[in-house]
């Protein structure tokens, strides 16, 4: 089963669904769903959980879920990478609850122990989603630190839950690929202004690989080469620095290692049919012509 990859450190969604056809595959990032109305029966890895509003479900890389809805079902999900969930879980009172968990989950499914029932501070945690799903709407520059805030406060609440959640025992049966590929992931993500160090050679040897057989290896589990995830996410890092900082195009070039402007201004208008100059005109544009977004609660 192939993994979805996810370049942005943080994703909110809010959706409703009527049904569920298709589990979902594993991922690279860490998923908190909450359940803002219906009900019906969450299924992952074999296990049949009920839900109903304000359960909320913590998955793992490794978790494969879907849902059987028996009402209309409003979801809120939150999408985020292992390395953010570090940055925002490194301290605090269940910064080791959250280590302990992070380690687990990039071998072994969460399950049970991802499915938090509303307790005394369901109301609190609902509230601060609530502002979380509203204030991330429509992603516009600024928002990213209040977002930060709201997460690193709700994982709070969430990290309290967890310490009183016994965790599963690692499987033996673990995906070993999956787990290369996920630290390889990692790996990229912290050198990806350092392409001397992304070299296929060089990956290679820090994973005790061959260049073919890593090679091999990632492009069965992520659907797509080394090469070209290495080029996506380096673009959508350039994309993000577009619209949220003053940085100039040179400035960004240098700062993510690509050889020189031209060289990002050739892989950019490639992939965004236009130039960073030009993607950036375009977003300044669209912001001073649009009005501010409702802020709806749920």
């Amino acid at each position: 089963m192939r993994y979805l990859i996810q370049h942005e450190p943080l994703v909110v969604a809010l959706f409703e669904q009527a049904s569920w056809e298709v589990p979902q595959p594993l991922r690279d990032h860490f998923a908190l769903v909450s359940i803002r109305r219906g009900k019906g029966t969450y299924l992952v890895n074999g296990q049949a959980l009920a839900y109903q509003a304000g359960t909320l479900l913590l998955l793992g890389p490794v978790d494969c879920y879907h849902f059987a809805i028996d009402q209309p079902t409003c979801f809120g999900q939150l999408r985020f990478t292992d390395d953010y969930l570090a940055s925002l879980t490194a301290t605090g009172a269940h910064a080791d609850a959250w280590q302990q968990l992070r380690e687990l989950a990039r071998h072994t499914a969460l399950g049970r122990a991802g499915y938090l029932t509303p307790g005394a501070d369901e109301p609190q945690l609902s509230a601060l989603l609530a502002i979380l799903f509203a204030e991330y709407g429509p992603r516009q520059p600024g928002h990213d630190d209040l977002a930060t805030s709201l997460l690193g406060a709700v994982l709070s609440f969430v990290g309290r839950q967890l310490a009183a959640v016994p965790v599963p025992a690692r499987r033996a049966g673990s995906s070993y690929a999956a787990s290369v590929v996920q630290r390889l992931l990692t790996h990229i993500r912290h050198h990806i202004a350092e392409p001397g160090r992304l070299r296929i050679e060089e990956l290679a040897q820090a994973f005790a690989y061959s260049p073919s057989h890593l090679s091999e290896l990632f492009r069965q589990e992520t659907g797509e080469s080394l090469r070209q995830y290495i080029v996506r996410y380096r673009l959508w890092l350039a994309e993000t620095k577009l619209e949220l900082s003053t940085l100039t195009i040179s400035q960004i070039a240098e700062e993510l290692g690509f050889v020189d402007v031209c060289h990002l201004n050739k892989l950019f208008k490639k992939r965004y049919h236009l130039t960073p100059t030009a993607y950036r005109r375009r977003l300044v544009s669209t912001a001073a012509s649009s009005p501010a977004p409702a802020f709806a609660y749920y």
